[in-house]
């Protein structure tokens, strides 16, 4: 069961795609595949989690791919998303994230 639309959801995917539409069809697809019923999270802290690590992307903040991969690696390791799917979406975001999307430590 993917997350489910609400509108808190439409109106931060809205505001995104006026952002950046790549990134927004990134949020799209991301939680399309996400298996929100496994996550012991609340649907509305899921939805912002993923669109407040999107919105970074999409403003190419500094290590907010790294972030981002930080959080799907949680979201994968409570099985809501498999290890190839993650890394899909992190490997496309590191792409929209720009050049310091991705800092080593």
């Amino acid at each position: 069961m993917p997350l489910l639309v609400t509108p808190y959801y439409e109106r931060r995917l809205r505001d995104l795609r006026t952002l950046s539409p790549d990134t927004a069809a990134l949020a799209e697809r991301i939680a399309l595949e996400l298996q929100p019923q496994v996550l012991a999270t609340s649907t509305e802290t899921l939805e912002a989690q993923l669109l407040d690590h999107l919105q970074e992307v999409a403003e190419q903040q500094t290590r907010c791919v790294t972030r981002f991969w930080d959080w799907l690696n949680a979201v994968v390791d409570a099985g809501a998303l498999t290890p190839p799917q993650a890394a899909a979406f992190a490997c496309e975001a590191a792409t929209l994230g720009g050049p310091s999307g991705v800092v080593p430590e």
